[in-house]
Protein backbone atom coordinates (compact mmCIF):
# COMPACT_ATOMS: atom_id res chain seq x y z
CA UNK A 1 0.00 0.00 0.00
CA UNK A 2 2.84 2.33 0.74
CA UNK A 3 4.64 1.90 -2.39
CA UNK A 4 1.67 2.66 -4.42
CA UNK A 5 1.55 5.74 -6.55
CA UNK A 6 -1.13 8.90 -5.11
CA UNK A 7 -2.95 10.91 -8.02
CA UNK A 8 -1.93 13.92 -5.50
CA UNK A 9 -4.95 16.63 -5.68
CA UNK A 10 -6.31 15.26 -8.87
CA UNK A 11 -3.67 16.85 -11.23
CA UNK A 12 -0.30 14.96 -10.45
CA UNK A 13 0.61 11.53 -10.17
CA UNK A 14 3.49 10.61 -7.31
CA UNK A 15 4.81 7.70 -5.30
CA UNK A 16 3.16 7.48 -1.71
CA UNK A 17 6.08 8.47 0.35
CA UNK A 18 6.68 11.76 -2.06
CA UNK A 19 2.96 12.57 -1.86
CA UNK A 20 3.22 12.10 2.16
CA UNK A 21 6.58 14.14 2.06
CA UNK A 22 5.03 17.39 -0.06
CA UNK A 23 2.51 17.24 2.60
CA UNK A 24 4.54 17.18 6.02
CA UNK A 25 6.81 20.05 4.02
CA UNK A 26 3.88 22.30 3.61
CA UNK A 27 2.87 22.05 6.66
CA UNK A 28 5.43 22.83 8.20
CA UNK A 29 5.65 26.28 6.37
CA UNK A 30 2.04 27.32 7.45
CA UNK A 31 2.75 30.55 9.02
CA UNK A 32 -0.75 31.01 10.59
CA UNK A 33 0.46 33.27 13.03
CA UNK A 34 2.09 36.04 10.10
CA UNK A 35 -1.57 35.94 8.60
CA UNK A 36 -3.08 36.75 11.99
CA UNK A 37 -0.59 39.35 13.19
CA UNK A 38 -1.67 41.15 9.27
CA UNK A 39 -5.43 40.57 10.06
CA UNK A 40 -5.33 42.24 13.02
CA UNK A 41 -3.08 45.45 11.83
CA UNK A 42 -4.91 45.95 8.83
CA UNK A 43 -8.19 45.46 11.30
CA UNK A 44 -7.00 47.63 13.61
CA UNK A 45 -6.16 50.45 11.04
CA UNK A 46 -9.72 50.48 9.22
CA UNK A 47 -12.07 50.24 12.47
CA UNK A 48 -12.39 54.36 12.17
CA UNK A 49 -13.45 54.03 8.25
CA UNK A 50 -14.88 51.07 8.10
CA UNK A 51 -18.43 49.15 9.87
CA UNK A 52 -16.99 47.62 12.99
CA UNK A 53 -19.12 44.99 13.10
CA UNK A 54 -17.68 43.98 9.41
CA UNK A 55 -14.32 44.59 10.77
CA UNK A 56 -14.95 42.19 13.84
CA UNK A 57 -16.41 39.28 12.06
CA UNK A 58 -13.37 39.48 9.26
CA UNK A 59 -11.12 39.66 11.69
CA UNK A 60 -13.19 36.30 13.86
CA UNK A 61 -12.92 34.58 10.38
CA UNK A 62 -8.93 35.42 10.10
CA UNK A 63 -8.76 33.99 13.99
CA UNK A 64 -10.77 30.83 12.98
CA UNK A 65 -8.30 30.45 10.41
CA UNK A 66 -5.30 30.60 12.51
CA UNK A 67 -6.48 27.76 14.33
CA UNK A 68 -7.40 25.64 12.01
CA UNK A 69 -4.28 26.50 10.19
CA UNK A 70 -2.36 26.06 13.31
CA UNK A 71 -3.71 22.57 14.05
CA UNK A 72 -3.08 21.55 10.68
CA UNK A 73 0.39 22.38 10.69
CA UNK A 74 0.67 20.40 14.09
CA UNK A 75 -1.23 17.45 12.82
CA UNK A 76 0.66 16.91 9.40
CA UNK A 77 4.43 18.58 10.08
CA UNK A 78 5.92 14.94 11.27
CA UNK A 79 3.81 12.87 8.93
CA UNK A 80 5.77 9.89 7.85
CA UNK A 81 4.98 7.83 4.68
CA UNK A 82 5.05 4.22 6.97
CA UNK A 83 2.24 5.54 9.33
CA UNK A 84 0.46 7.12 6.73
CA UNK A 85 -1.94 4.89 4.79
CA UNK A 86 -3.75 5.85 1.24
CA UNK A 87 -7.22 7.18 2.91
CA UNK A 88 -5.57 9.53 5.68
CA UNK A 89 -3.52 11.08 2.74
CA UNK A 90 -6.29 11.73 0.94
CA UNK A 91 -8.29 13.25 4.13
CA UNK A 92 -5.21 15.28 4.57
CA UNK A 93 -5.34 16.28 0.82
CA UNK A 94 -8.87 17.40 1.27
CA UNK A 95 -8.19 19.58 4.29
CA UNK A 96 -5.75 21.22 2.88
CA UNK A 97 -7.57 22.73 -0.43
CA UNK A 98 -10.58 23.34 1.94
CA UNK A 99 -8.33 25.41 4.06
CA UNK A 100 -7.13 27.31 0.56
CA UNK A 101 -10.30 28.18 0.03
CA UNK A 102 -11.61 29.71 3.22
CA UNK A 103 -8.36 31.68 3.48
CA UNK A 104 -8.58 32.80 -0.36
CA UNK A 105 -12.18 34.17 0.39
CA UNK A 106 -11.54 35.94 3.58
CA UNK A 107 -8.71 37.48 2.07
CA UNK A 108 -10.37 37.93 -1.05
CA UNK A 109 -13.28 39.31 0.85
CA UNK A 110 -11.68 42.03 2.17
CA UNK A 111 -12.01 44.43 -0.66
CA UNK A 112 -15.70 44.69 -0.15
CA UNK A 113 -15.55 44.52 3.95
CA UNK A 114 -12.71 46.45 4.51
CA UNK A 115 -12.36 49.33 1.36
CA UNK A 116 -14.96 52.17 1.91
CA UNK A 117 -15.59 54.69 -1.85
CA UNK A 118 -14.08 57.73 -1.42
CA UNK A 119 -11.42 56.70 1.38
CA UNK A 120 -7.92 56.42 -1.06
CA UNK A 121 -5.63 56.05 1.12
CA UNK A 122 -7.62 53.06 3.28
CA UNK A 123 -7.99 51.66 0.14
CA UNK A 124 -4.50 51.95 -1.03
CA UNK A 125 -3.54 50.18 2.54
CA UNK A 126 -5.90 47.20 1.85
CA UNK A 127 -5.24 46.49 -1.90
CA UNK A 128 -1.06 46.78 -0.92
CA UNK A 129 -1.52 43.89 1.79
CA UNK A 130 -3.61 41.76 -0.13
CA UNK A 131 -0.79 41.73 -3.00
CA UNK A 132 1.82 41.27 -0.40
CA UNK A 133 -0.63 38.06 1.14
CA UNK A 134 -0.51 36.59 -2.70
CA UNK A 135 2.93 36.90 -2.84
CA UNK A 136 3.22 35.40 0.24
CA UNK A 137 0.78 32.67 -0.36
CA UNK A 138 2.61 32.07 -3.61
CA UNK A 139 5.53 30.06 -1.89
CA UNK A 140 3.51 27.81 -0.45
CA UNK A 141 3.85 25.35 -3.38
CA UNK A 142 4.60 22.11 -1.95
CA UNK A 143 0.62 21.25 -1.42
CA UNK A 144 0.04 20.91 -5.54
CA UNK A 145 -1.64 22.89 -8.15
CA UNK A 146 -5.10 21.93 -6.38
CA UNK A 147 -5.24 24.31 -3.38
CA UNK A 148 -3.33 27.11 -5.64
CA UNK A 149 -5.73 27.21 -8.09
CA UNK A 150 -8.21 27.02 -5.93
CA UNK A 151 -7.70 29.24 -3.29
CA UNK A 152 -5.91 31.48 -5.61
CA UNK A 153 -8.90 31.55 -8.10
CA UNK A 154 -11.38 32.19 -5.70
CA UNK A 155 -9.84 34.88 -3.87
CA UNK A 156 -9.04 37.26 -6.82
CA UNK A 157 -12.72 36.56 -8.37
CA UNK A 158 -13.55 37.74 -4.55
CA UNK A 159 -11.69 40.63 -4.58
CA UNK A 160 -11.65 42.17 -8.12
CA UNK A 161 -15.71 42.02 -8.26
CA UNK A 162 -16.46 44.92 -5.86
CA UNK A 163 -13.79 47.28 -7.43
CA UNK A 164 -16.09 48.66 -10.01
CA UNK A 165 -18.39 49.99 -7.59
CA UNK A 166 -15.16 51.14 -5.09
CA UNK A 167 -13.27 52.40 -7.72
CA UNK A 168 -15.75 53.81 -10.16
CA UNK A 169 -13.35 56.07 -12.32
CA UNK A 170 -10.34 53.65 -12.33
CA UNK A 171 -11.37 50.55 -11.80
CA UNK A 172 -11.05 49.31 -15.61
CA UNK A 173 -7.48 49.78 -15.48
CA UNK A 174 -6.86 49.17 -11.33
CA UNK A 175 -9.03 45.42 -11.65
CA UNK A 176 -6.50 43.80 -15.07
CA UNK A 177 -3.35 45.00 -13.36
CA UNK A 178 -4.31 43.68 -9.87
CA UNK A 179 -5.90 40.38 -11.80
CA UNK A 180 -2.70 40.30 -14.40
CA UNK A 181 -0.15 40.71 -10.99
CA UNK A 182 -2.24 37.75 -8.82
CA UNK A 183 -2.46 35.47 -12.09
CA UNK A 184 1.22 35.80 -12.34
CA UNK A 185 2.04 34.91 -8.86
CA UNK A 186 -0.02 31.60 -9.40
CA UNK A 187 1.40 30.70 -12.53
CA UNK A 188 5.07 30.86 -10.54
CA UNK A 189 4.06 28.53 -7.85
CA UNK A 190 2.73 26.27 -10.31
CA UNK A 191 6.01 26.43 -11.53
CA UNK A 192 7.81 26.28 -8.62
CA UNK A 193 6.03 23.24 -7.52
CA UNK A 194 6.81 21.51 -10.64
CA UNK A 195 10.46 22.49 -9.71
CA UNK A 196 10.05 21.45 -6.08
CA UNK A 197 8.77 18.08 -7.24
CA UNK A 198 11.18 17.11 -9.96
CA UNK A 199 14.19 18.30 -7.81
CA UNK A 200 12.39 15.56 -5.00
CA UNK A 201 12.43 13.07 -7.99
CA UNK A 202 15.76 13.12 -9.12
CA UNK A 203 16.81 12.99 -4.95
CA UNK A 204 15.35 10.16 -5.02
CA UNK A 205 16.55 8.39 -8.31
CA UNK A 206 20.05 9.80 -6.81
CA UNK A 207 19.33 8.05 -3.65
CA UNK A 208 18.24 4.59 -5.33
CA UNK A 209 21.46 4.65 -7.66
CA UNK A 210 23.48 5.68 -4.72
CA UNK A 211 21.85 2.45 -2.59
CA UNK A 212 22.21 0.54 -5.99
CA UNK A 213 26.25 1.02 -6.01
CA UNK A 214 26.60 0.46 -2.70
CA UNK A 215 24.77 -2.82 -2.95
CA UNK A 216 26.86 -3.51 -5.85
CA UNK A 217 30.37 -2.47 -4.14
CA UNK A 218 29.25 -4.58 -1.41
CA UNK A 219 28.40 -7.54 -3.31
CA UNK A 220 31.67 -7.05 -5.48
CA UNK A 221 33.23 -6.63 -1.92
CA UNK A 222 32.04 -9.67 -0.73
CA UNK A 223 32.93 -11.40 -3.71
CA UNK A 224 36.69 -10.33 -3.85
CA UNK A 225 36.60 -11.55 -0.20
CA UNK A 226 34.97 -14.78 -0.95
CA UNK A 227 37.64 -15.22 -3.89
CA UNK A 228 40.41 -13.97 -1.80
CA UNK A 229 39.20 -16.47 1.24
CA UNK A 230 38.90 -19.28 -1.38
CA UNK A 231 42.77 -18.42 -3.09
CA UNK A 232 44.23 -18.70 0.54
CA UNK A 233 42.84 -21.55 1.72
CA UNK A 234 43.08 -23.79 -1.80
CA UNK A 235 46.27 -22.32 -2.30
CA UNK A 236 47.80 -23.61 1.16
CA UNK A 237 46.61 -27.15 -0.64
CA UNK A 238 47.16 -26.02 -4.18
CA UNK A 239 51.20 -25.41 -2.77
CA UNK A 240 51.89 -28.43 -1.24
CA UNK A 241 52.02 -31.29 -3.79
CA UNK A 242 53.56 -28.12 -6.14
CA UNK A 243 56.31 -27.55 -3.71
CA UNK A 244 56.84 -31.47 -3.20
CA UNK A 245 57.30 -32.08 -7.00
CA UNK A 246 60.26 -29.10 -7.23
CA UNK A 247 61.99 -30.52 -4.36
CA UNK A 248 61.28 -34.17 -5.41
CA UNK A 249 62.38 -33.27 -9.51
CA UNK A 250 65.68 -30.94 -7.81
CA UNK A 251 66.99 -34.27 -5.87
CA UNK A 252 66.45 -36.14 -8.60
CA UNK A 253 68.52 -34.11 -11.26
CA UNK A 254 71.34 -34.23 -8.47
CA UNK A 255 71.46 -38.48 -8.48
CA UNK A 256 70.69 -38.79 -12.29
CA UNK A 257 73.95 -39.47 -14.20
CA UNK A 258 74.67 -37.30 -17.53
CA UNK A 259 72.87 -39.11 -20.38
CA UNK A 260 69.25 -39.10 -21.35
CA UNK A 261 67.48 -39.82 -18.48
CA UNK A 262 69.46 -36.31 -16.88
CA UNK A 263 67.51 -34.43 -19.56
CA UNK A 264 64.02 -35.68 -18.94
CA UNK A 265 64.80 -35.00 -15.63
CA UNK A 266 66.04 -31.72 -16.29
CA UNK A 267 62.68 -31.39 -18.20
CA UNK A 268 60.50 -31.92 -15.20
CA UNK A 269 62.38 -29.55 -13.00
CA UNK A 270 61.84 -27.01 -15.58
CA UNK A 271 58.24 -27.78 -16.02
CA UNK A 272 57.82 -27.54 -12.57
CA UNK A 273 59.44 -23.88 -12.37
CA UNK A 274 57.62 -22.59 -15.33
CA UNK A 275 54.17 -24.09 -13.67
CA UNK A 276 55.52 -22.10 -10.46
CA UNK A 277 55.88 -19.21 -11.82
CA UNK A 278 52.42 -19.17 -13.39
CA UNK A 279 50.83 -20.04 -9.86
CA UNK A 280 53.33 -17.44 -8.29
CA UNK A 281 51.88 -15.01 -10.47
CA UNK A 282 48.42 -16.27 -9.79
CA UNK A 283 48.56 -15.62 -6.64
CA UNK A 284 50.49 -12.28 -6.78
CA UNK A 285 47.54 -10.56 -8.51
CA UNK A 286 45.43 -12.12 -5.90
CA UNK A 287 47.17 -10.44 -3.15
CA UNK A 288 47.98 -6.84 -5.17
CA UNK A 289 43.97 -6.63 -6.71
CA UNK A 290 42.50 -7.65 -2.49
CA UNK A 291 44.68 -5.00 -0.65
CA UNK A 292 46.25 -7.46 1.54
CA UNK A 293 49.63 -6.79 -0.25
CA UNK A 294 51.38 -4.56 2.46
CA UNK A 295 54.86 -2.88 0.96
CA UNK A 296 57.87 -3.50 2.48
CA UNK A 297 60.27 -0.92 2.23
CA UNK A 298 63.81 -1.33 2.74
CA UNK A 299 67.30 0.14 1.33
CA UNK A 300 68.75 -1.43 -1.60
CA UNK A 301 70.86 -0.17 -4.22
CA UNK A 302 68.82 0.04 -7.91
CA UNK A 303 71.95 -0.70 -9.79
CA UNK A 304 72.14 -3.90 -8.44
CA UNK A 305 68.54 -4.69 -8.44
CA UNK A 306 68.72 -4.08 -12.17
CA UNK A 307 71.85 -6.31 -12.80
CA UNK A 308 70.22 -8.76 -11.08
CA UNK A 309 66.87 -8.58 -12.98
CA UNK A 310 68.81 -9.30 -15.78
CA UNK A 311 71.09 -11.68 -14.68
CA UNK A 312 68.00 -14.19 -14.42
CA UNK A 313 66.88 -13.28 -17.85
CA UNK A 314 70.27 -13.50 -19.56
CA UNK A 315 70.15 -17.02 -20.29
CA UNK A 316 66.74 -16.75 -21.84
CA UNK A 317 67.85 -13.47 -24.06
CA UNK A 318 71.23 -15.44 -24.75
CA UNK A 319 69.21 -18.79 -26.51
CA UNK A 320 66.99 -16.67 -28.68
CA UNK A 321 69.79 -14.26 -29.53
CA UNK A 322 68.65 -11.26 -28.04
CA UNK A 323 70.99 -8.51 -27.18
CA UNK A 324 69.71 -7.99 -23.90
CA UNK A 325 71.24 -4.48 -22.30
CA UNK A 326 71.16 -2.08 -19.46
CA UNK A 327 71.84 1.97 -19.85
CA UNK A 328 71.62 3.57 -16.32
CA UNK A 329 72.26 6.98 -15.55
CA UNK A 330 75.80 7.43 -13.91
CA UNK A 331 74.14 8.68 -10.83
CA UNK A 332 71.86 6.49 -9.91
CA UNK A 333 75.03 3.84 -9.68
CA UNK A 334 75.56 4.42 -6.14
CA UNK A 335 71.86 5.39 -5.22
CA UNK A 336 69.91 3.48 -2.87
CA UNK A 337 66.13 3.45 -3.01
CA UNK A 338 63.65 3.02 0.52
CA UNK A 339 61.15 1.17 -1.29
CA UNK A 340 59.23 -2.80 -1.75
CA UNK A 341 62.54 -4.36 -3.61
CA UNK A 342 60.51 -7.25 -3.94
CA UNK A 343 57.29 -5.87 -5.50
CA UNK A 344 59.44 -3.49 -7.96
CA UNK A 345 61.83 -6.49 -8.67
CA UNK A 346 58.99 -8.27 -10.03
CA UNK A 347 57.48 -5.79 -12.10
CA UNK A 348 60.92 -5.50 -13.45
CA UNK A 349 61.09 -9.38 -13.98
CA UNK A 350 57.56 -9.59 -15.68
CA UNK A 351 58.67 -6.84 -17.89
CA UNK A 352 61.65 -8.19 -19.16
CA UNK A 353 59.88 -11.07 -19.13
CA UNK A 354 57.47 -9.55 -21.55
CA UNK A 355 59.50 -8.20 -24.06
CA UNK A 356 61.57 -11.42 -24.05
CA UNK A 357 58.64 -13.57 -24.82
CA UNK A 358 57.34 -11.29 -27.53
CA UNK A 359 60.86 -10.18 -29.09
CA UNK A 360 62.20 -12.56 -32.33
CA UNK A 361 65.71 -13.72 -32.64
CA UNK A 362 68.53 -10.94 -33.48
CA UNK A 363 66.28 -8.15 -31.59
CA UNK A 364 66.89 -6.07 -28.82
CA UNK A 365 65.80 -5.39 -25.32
CA UNK A 366 67.14 -2.08 -23.52
CA UNK A 367 66.25 -1.36 -19.99
CA UNK A 368 66.98 2.36 -19.26
CA UNK A 369 66.88 4.17 -15.78
CA UNK A 370 66.97 7.94 -15.69
CA UNK A 371 66.86 10.53 -13.10
CA UNK A 372 64.90 13.42 -13.34
CA UNK A 373 63.96 16.33 -12.27
CA UNK A 374 61.34 15.28 -9.59
CA UNK A 375 61.75 11.25 -10.02
CA UNK A 376 63.01 8.37 -11.06
CA UNK A 377 61.77 7.28 -14.73
CA UNK A 378 62.68 2.96 -15.21
CA UNK A 379 61.72 2.08 -18.62
CA UNK A 380 61.89 -1.47 -20.82
CA UNK A 381 62.03 -1.09 -24.52
CA UNK A 382 61.98 -4.01 -26.99
CA UNK A 383 62.05 -4.40 -30.88
CA UNK A 384 59.46 -6.98 -31.50
CA UNK A 385 55.94 -6.22 -33.67
CA UNK A 386 54.40 -3.85 -31.21
CA UNK A 387 50.87 -3.37 -30.39
CA UNK A 388 47.66 -1.92 -32.23
CA UNK A 389 46.77 1.45 -30.71
CA UNK A 390 43.25 0.13 -30.56
CA UNK A 391 44.13 -2.85 -28.28
CA UNK A 392 46.78 -1.11 -25.86
CA UNK A 393 44.32 -0.36 -22.80
CA UNK A 394 43.21 -4.28 -23.19
CA UNK A 395 46.51 -5.92 -22.15
CA UNK A 396 46.24 -4.54 -18.79
CA UNK A 397 43.12 -6.70 -17.92
CA UNK A 398 44.15 -10.25 -16.65
CA UNK A 399 44.34 -13.19 -18.33
CA UNK A 400 44.60 -10.86 -21.65
CA UNK A 401 46.52 -12.21 -24.67
CA UNK A 402 46.66 -10.33 -27.73
CA UNK A 403 45.64 -12.35 -30.82
CA UNK A 404 48.88 -11.55 -33.50
CA UNK A 405 52.05 -12.99 -34.62
CA UNK A 406 54.40 -12.63 -31.66
CA UNK A 407 51.43 -13.61 -29.24
CA UNK A 408 51.22 -16.94 -30.81
CA UNK A 409 54.64 -17.50 -28.96
CA UNK A 410 53.75 -16.47 -25.58
CA UNK A 411 53.51 -18.41 -22.52
CA UNK A 412 51.49 -18.36 -19.47
CA UNK A 413 47.69 -17.33 -18.85
CA UNK A 414 48.40 -13.33 -19.22
CA UNK A 415 48.46 -11.85 -16.06
CA UNK A 416 52.01 -10.48 -16.25
CA UNK A 417 51.24 -7.42 -17.17
CA UNK A 418 48.16 -7.23 -14.21
CA UNK A 419 50.51 -7.75 -11.87
CA UNK A 420 53.35 -4.89 -13.52
CA UNK A 421 50.25 -2.31 -13.53
CA UNK A 422 49.14 -3.18 -9.78
CA UNK A 423 52.69 -3.59 -8.28
CA UNK A 424 53.87 -0.05 -9.72
CA UNK A 425 50.35 1.58 -8.16
CA UNK A 426 51.34 0.40 -4.95
CA UNK A 427 54.84 1.53 -5.33
CA UNK A 428 53.39 4.77 -6.21
CA UNK A 429 53.49 5.11 -9.47
CA UNK A 430 51.94 4.76 -12.91
CA UNK A 431 52.86 2.84 -15.45
CA UNK A 432 52.25 4.29 -19.26
CA UNK A 433 52.87 2.54 -22.82
CA UNK A 434 54.19 3.39 -25.78
CA UNK A 435 53.67 1.14 -29.07
CA UNK A 436 53.51 1.12 -32.55
CA UNK A 437 52.38 -1.45 -34.56
CA UNK A 438 55.67 -2.85 -36.50
CA UNK A 439 57.91 -0.83 -34.19
CA UNK A 440 58.23 -2.20 -30.69
CA UNK A 441 57.10 -1.17 -27.70
CA UNK A 442 58.14 0.36 -24.73
CA UNK A 443 57.00 0.14 -20.84
CA UNK A 444 58.00 3.53 -18.82
CA UNK A 445 56.76 4.33 -15.15
CA UNK A 446 58.43 6.69 -12.40
CA UNK A 447 58.85 6.65 -8.80
CA UNK A 448 59.04 9.47 -6.87
CA UNK A 449 62.99 10.86 -6.27
CA UNK A 450 62.04 11.22 -2.54
CA UNK A 451 62.63 7.21 -2.34
CA UNK A 452 66.26 8.02 -3.13
CA UNK A 453 68.84 7.28 -0.49
CA UNK A 454 72.16 6.55 0.55
CA UNK A 455 72.84 2.93 0.07
CA UNK A 456 74.46 1.49 3.84
CA UNK A 457 78.11 0.26 3.36
CA UNK A 458 78.09 -3.65 4.16
CA UNK A 459 81.07 -6.07 4.90
CA UNK A 460 81.76 -8.49 2.45
CA UNK A 461 81.84 -11.71 3.31
CA UNK A 462 84.98 -13.37 4.31
CA UNK A 463 84.09 -16.55 1.85
CA UNK A 464 81.94 -17.51 -0.29
CA UNK A 465 78.64 -19.62 0.65
CA UNK A 466 79.15 -23.38 -0.07
CA UNK A 467 76.93 -26.60 0.17
CA UNK A 468 79.72 -27.96 2.13
CA UNK A 469 78.74 -25.82 5.53
CA UNK A 470 75.55 -28.00 5.69
CA UNK A 471 77.50 -31.16 5.57
CA UNK A 472 76.34 -32.90 8.93
CA UNK A 473 74.20 -30.62 10.18
CA UNK A 474 71.24 -31.18 12.27
CA UNK A 475 67.86 -30.32 10.56
CA UNK A 476 64.36 -30.35 12.36
CA UNK A 477 61.64 -30.77 10.00
CA UNK A 478 58.43 -30.12 10.80
CA UNK A 479 55.85 -30.48 8.17
CA UNK A 480 52.21 -32.32 9.05
CA UNK A 481 51.88 -32.99 5.13
CA UNK A 482 53.79 -36.67 4.57
CA UNK A 483 54.60 -35.84 0.51
CA UNK A 484 56.30 -32.51 1.32
CA UNK A 485 58.08 -34.28 4.30
CA UNK A 486 59.13 -36.98 2.28
CA UNK A 487 60.49 -34.56 -0.37
CA UNK A 488 62.08 -32.32 1.86
CA UNK A 489 63.55 -35.39 3.47
CA UNK A 490 65.22 -36.51 0.38
CA UNK A 491 65.94 -32.95 -0.62
CA UNK A 492 67.85 -32.03 2.58
CA UNK A 493 69.78 -35.53 2.76
CA UNK A 494 71.50 -34.61 -0.60
CA UNK A 495 73.35 -31.87 1.12
CA UNK A 496 74.65 -33.87 3.41
CA UNK A 497 72.00 -32.37 6.24
CA UNK A 498 70.92 -35.37 8.93
CA UNK A 499 67.51 -34.74 9.37
CA UNK A 500 64.76 -35.30 12.06
CA UNK A 501 60.86 -34.96 11.47
CA UNK A 502 57.85 -34.30 13.30
CA UNK A 503 54.45 -33.98 12.28
CA UNK A 504 53.36 -33.10 15.03
CA UNK A 505 55.07 -29.66 16.75
CA UNK A 506 54.32 -31.04 20.46
CA UNK A 507 56.07 -34.48 20.18
CA UNK A 508 58.96 -32.12 19.39
CA UNK A 509 61.98 -33.19 22.51
CA UNK A 510 63.65 -30.72 23.98
CA UNK A 511 66.85 -32.74 23.76
CA UNK A 512 66.37 -32.42 19.27
CA UNK A 513 69.01 -28.79 19.76
CA UNK A 514 69.38 -28.68 15.90
CA UNK A 515 71.39 -26.28 13.99
CA UNK A 516 68.59 -25.42 11.67
CA UNK A 517 65.00 -26.10 11.88
CA UNK A 518 62.68 -25.98 8.60
CA UNK A 519 58.85 -25.35 9.65
CA UNK A 520 55.40 -25.23 7.88
CA UNK A 521 52.86 -22.62 8.92
CA UNK A 522 49.65 -24.11 9.37
CA UNK A 523 50.12 -27.54 11.56
CA UNK A 524 48.07 -29.55 13.84
CA UNK A 525 46.81 -27.82 17.13
CA UNK A 526 46.06 -24.33 18.75
CA UNK A 527 49.54 -23.00 17.54
CA UNK A 528 50.83 -22.19 14.22
CA UNK A 529 54.71 -22.53 12.85
CA UNK A 530 54.86 -18.73 14.08
CA UNK A 531 54.63 -19.94 17.47
CA UNK A 532 56.23 -22.52 18.03
CA UNK A 533 59.59 -21.29 15.99
CA UNK A 534 60.09 -18.27 18.76
CA UNK A 535 59.63 -21.20 21.16
CA UNK A 536 62.75 -23.25 19.65
CA UNK A 537 64.89 -20.53 19.33
CA UNK A 538 64.52 -19.73 22.78
CA UNK A 539 65.25 -22.68 23.53
CA UNK A 540 67.66 -23.22 21.49
CA UNK A 541 69.51 -20.04 21.35
CA UNK A 542 72.26 -21.60 18.50
CA UNK A 543 69.61 -22.63 15.95
CA UNK A 544 68.42 -20.98 12.90
CA UNK A 545 65.01 -21.12 12.17
CA UNK A 546 63.26 -21.04 8.55
CA UNK A 547 59.36 -20.66 8.15
CA UNK A 548 57.83 -22.00 5.18
CA UNK A 549 54.09 -20.28 4.41
CA UNK A 550 51.46 -22.08 1.91
CA UNK A 551 48.99 -19.44 2.78
CA UNK A 552 48.77 -15.59 0.97
CA UNK A 553 48.08 -14.20 3.94
CA UNK A 554 49.25 -10.66 4.37
CA UNK A 555 49.05 -11.02 8.45
CA UNK A 556 51.23 -14.16 8.49
CA UNK A 557 54.11 -12.19 6.40
CA UNK A 558 53.60 -8.92 9.09
CA UNK A 559 53.68 -11.27 11.91
CA UNK A 560 56.86 -12.98 10.84
CA UNK A 561 59.03 -9.59 10.03
CA UNK A 562 57.76 -8.68 13.69
CA UNK A 563 59.42 -11.85 15.17
CA UNK A 564 62.38 -11.52 13.19
CA UNK A 565 62.20 -14.98 11.43
CA UNK A 566 62.49 -15.71 7.72
CA UNK A 567 59.91 -16.67 5.78
CA UNK A 568 59.77 -18.42 2.26
CA UNK A 569 56.45 -19.00 0.40
CA UNK A 570 55.29 -22.22 -1.15
CA UNK A 571 56.52 -23.74 -3.61
CA UNK A 572 59.97 -22.11 -2.39
CA UNK A 573 62.62 -22.61 -5.59
CA UNK A 574 64.89 -25.30 -4.68
CA UNK A 575 68.17 -23.23 -5.32
CA UNK A 576 66.55 -20.24 -3.14
CA UNK A 577 66.01 -22.64 -0.34
CA UNK A 578 69.56 -23.96 -0.02
CA UNK A 579 70.90 -20.56 -0.18
CA UNK A 580 69.10 -19.40 2.37
CA UNK A 581 69.58 -22.38 4.85
CA UNK A 582 73.46 -22.15 3.59
CA UNK A 583 73.23 -18.46 4.70
CA UNK A 584 71.66 -19.45 7.95
CA UNK A 585 74.51 -22.24 8.49
CA UNK A 586 75.75 -21.20 12.22
CA UNK A 587 79.53 -21.55 12.68
CA UNK A 588 81.03 -24.60 13.97
CA UNK A 589 80.45 -25.49 17.44
CA UNK A 590 83.86 -26.33 18.12
CA UNK A 591 84.58 -27.55 21.85
CA UNK A 592 88.41 -27.88 21.91
CA UNK A 593 88.83 -24.65 20.20
CA UNK A 594 86.45 -23.17 22.25
CA UNK A 595 88.46 -24.87 25.62
CA UNK A 596 91.86 -23.67 23.86
CA UNK A 597 90.49 -20.23 23.76
CA UNK A 598 89.52 -20.00 27.81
Amino acid sequence: MHNREIKLFQHQVYPHHLAVELLAMGARNIKPYLALIVAIALSVHSINTSNPTIVALWLSGAFLLFFAGSWFRWRYKDLKAKSTNHNELRRAEFIIVFYSLLVGLLWGSSSDLLMVKGEIRQNMIVVIVYLGFCAGASSMAMFGRAHLIVGGLSSLIVFLWPLRTIFPEDWWWLAPVIGLYGFSLLLAAIDRNKILVSNLLLRDEKHALLEQQRIETERANKANHEKSAFLAAASHDLRQPLHALMLTSHALSLRTPEGESQVLVQRIVEAGRALSYQFNHLMDLSRLESGTYKLNANIFSLSSLLQQVIATHRQVADHKHIDLRLRIDRRLLETGLQTDAALLNRALDNLIDNALKFSTGGGRVLITARLKKKHIQLAVHDRGMGIPLDQQEWIFKPYVQLNNPTRELSHGIGLGLSIVREAISLLGGQLTLRSKLGHGSSFVFSLDRAICCQVPQIASSKAPLSHEQLLGKKLLLVEDDAMVASALINWAQNWGLRVEHYMDPRKVPASVNPDLILSDIRLPGERDGIQWLVEWLALWPKTRGLLLSGEISAETDQRAEAEGLLLLSKPADPELLLQTLISMTPPERDVQSTKATV
